[in-house]
């Protein structure tokens, strides 16, 4: 997604700078942001920098739900309310998060926010689009082999970015391999193996999907992930 695409913008967080219960922050690498699981009802705005939703599950699992860049929202009103679970925001950089209250978003600012109504379609807007990245990530985990999940993330990286061959990978392998529940050891050979089988050219973070590989891969999830 594009960051003139994106659902929140500094344009849009500036029109409620008088909302009331909101906060600015700053967090160092590592930091938690905020806990999704804790009834707080607020809504981050990512301002700057790059953090990571992490499920946590009842035996201290860790595993990497989504990522998030500068542009981006998140609050616990979109995941799954389940005991057992607990879902986590954490900065993978120093980042710079505005806070606002959840109800002071649905209902009307005492303040008259200029685009008050306009940010509230656009948290909808943010709902349905995380819900399809939800959808994408059941999906990605259900390819039955490990090619076939890096095949679909690069492909959902190139429809996101706009690209038309080339995309950078915007995390670490370790959170990847998380992400796509596989080993980082497993991950690291696959991408070898896709090297060498010339399904895709890399260096470091940097996929280039071959021009034939584009011709024959079939219908686009273009409509379904571009934001």
């Amino acid at each position: 997604m594009n960051l003139k695409n994106r659902i929140i913008n500094r344009n849009n967080l500036r029109d409620i700078k008088n909302c009331e219960s909101k906060r600015y922050e700053k967090f160092a690498k590592g930091d938690t942001i905020l806990s999704l699981s804790g009834g707080n009802g607020m809504i981050g705005l990512l301002l700057e920098g790059q953090a990571c939703i992490v499920s946590i599950d009842e035996n201290g699992h860790e595993s990497i739900s989504d990522f998030l860049t500068a542009g981006d929202s998140f609050g616990e009103y979109i995941f799954m309310p389940l005991k057992s679970l607990e879902y986590i925001v954490v900065a993978d950089c120093y980042c710079e998060v505005m806070f606002v209250n959840f109800e002071n978003i649905i209902n009307n600012c005492r303040y008259n926010c200029e685009n008050h109504n306009d940010l509230m379609k656009k948290m909808l807007q943010f709902t349905a689009q995380r819900a399809k990245l939800m959808s994408l990530h059941v999906t990605l985990l259900s390819q039955k082999t490990l090619r076939g999940k890096l095949l679909m993330y690069f492909e959902y990286l190139r429809v996101k970015t706009g690209s038309e061959r080339e995309v950078i990978i915007p995390t670490t392998f370790e959170r990847l391999s998380s992400y796509l529940g596989a080993d980082r050891s497993a991950l690291m050979r696959e991408i070898r193996r896709m090297n060498d089988d010339g399904v895709i050219s890399s260096k470091g973070k940097r996929v280039i999907i071959p021009f034939q590989r584009l011709a024959g891969r079939g219908q686009s999830p273009r409509q379904d992930f571009k934001g």
